[in-house]
């Protein structure tokens, strides 16, 4: 009987490199630097960033009163001394021509002396004759396209105030709900928009684009005695996905709001507010403040880490702006000594507890 005898042939390893590769499956593609719009020194002293980043979805999160609109101006503000071309979304209807002007965007105001009509203009574009959110989206699509054509020939930030405001197509006509708002702008901004505005970070790409989106929020009840109440933003979370960053203005349950009032013969007037100012989420550089504190006047921010630097902050506003003040008081006032600052008290710490359990 024959036995058959096994043998192992052995194999030659071929020697190659990875990066032979790479090359011929990879996408070779460069990104531009990492730009931020500035929203100011008090912005950056609270968070630790700039301000939104330029080419990524940016949501500003809160409730009322909490900041939101500011920043939303003091981006527009900047990108237009950076050459940015804003455009305006507005679907709240309560945009205020005079508070942007304020906050340093040049606005163009002319009365139609027979109608009395007033209308505004100025180095960007102001739209807010939307009903249900495809036709948001849609404009949007709608100026990339002429920029991609040439024929708007600029860097684009696009301000959306706000989502939660309008629903959906369906839902406008009477035959959707909550969920279909969330599905339309999941398919539309999460598989549409964002891949045009993220993709314009591309080096090869001519324009940086920019959107920045203020989402009204909903507070979704803890679901134990020892937990805490925390914000969710209205729409769904797909807004949340794809931004980039994402800011909280104010408390997670309400707005945690301090008001800021000085007095001058017996008359009382609010000229700023405290805030809080958080970084939820950041997918830049991973820089994320969560205890930051913000002094939000019709100017701008100002810095309210501290008390003592509070007052300062306070005393310094009167003092840079006393025509604007003058206007509240209805009466001329020339030297900051002529204010008593009100008392303000402490911050609402409504968070506390669920800070130190998390």
């Amino acid at each position: 009987m024959f036995k058959i005898k096994k043998y192992k042939m052995a194999i030659k390893k071929q020697n190659f490199a990875i990066s032979s590769i790479a090359s011929k499956y990879s996408s070779l593609t460069k990104y531009k630097p990492d730009r931020f719009l500035d929203l100011g020194d008090a912005f950056l002293d609270a968070t630790g960033l700039p301000g939104p980043a330029m080419g990524h979805i940016n949501m500003f999160l809160g409730h009322s009163d909490t900041g939101k609109t500011t920043a939303l101006l003091a981006a527009a503000a900047d990108a237009i001394k950076k050459g940015i071309l804003p455009i305006f979304i507005i679907t709240e209807q309560k945009f205020d021509f005079d508070h942007a002007n304020i906050m340093g965007i040049p606005v163009v105001k002319e009365v139609d002396q027979a109608t009395g009509e007033v209308t505004y203009s100025g180095d960007f574009i102001f739209k807010n004759d939307f009903e249900y959110i495809e036709q948001i989206t849609d404009f949007i699509n709608e100026m990339l396209d002429l920029q991609e054509k040439g024929e708007l020939p600029y860097d684009i930030l696009f301000l959306w105030d706000s989502v939660g405001s309008v629903p959906c197509k369906m839902t406008w006509e009477g035959k959707g709900g909550k969920q279909h708002n969330a599905s339309v702008l999941s398919d539309k901004i999460g598989m549409g928009i964002n891949q045009r505005i993220s993709g314009s970070r591309r080096a090869d790409k001519p324009h940086t684009n920019t959107l920045i989106i203020v989402n009204q929020p909903w507070v979704e009840l803890p679901d134990n005695p020892f937990g805490q109440p925390k914000i969710k933003a209205k729409g769904g979370e797909s807004i949340w996905l794809n931004s980039t960053l994402v800011f909280r203005f104010g408390n997670e349950k309400n707005s945690g709001i301090t008001k800021i009032s000085i007095t001058k013969n017996k008359r009382t007037i609010t000229i700023a507010t405290r805030s809080k100012i958080s970084v939820m989420k950041n997918h830049v550089n991973g820089i994320a403040f969560a205890d930051g504190k913000i002094m939000v006047t019709p100017h701008g921010f100002m810095m309210a880490k501290e008390a003592a630097e509070e007052k300062k902050s306070r005393e310094d506003y009167v003092k840079n702006n006393l025509d604007y003040i003058s206007s509240l008081f209805e009466e001329r006032v020339s030297d900051v000594g002529e204010i008593k600052f009100e008392d303000t008290p402490e911050e609402d710490n409504e968070d506390w507890l669920f800070n130190i359990l998390t």
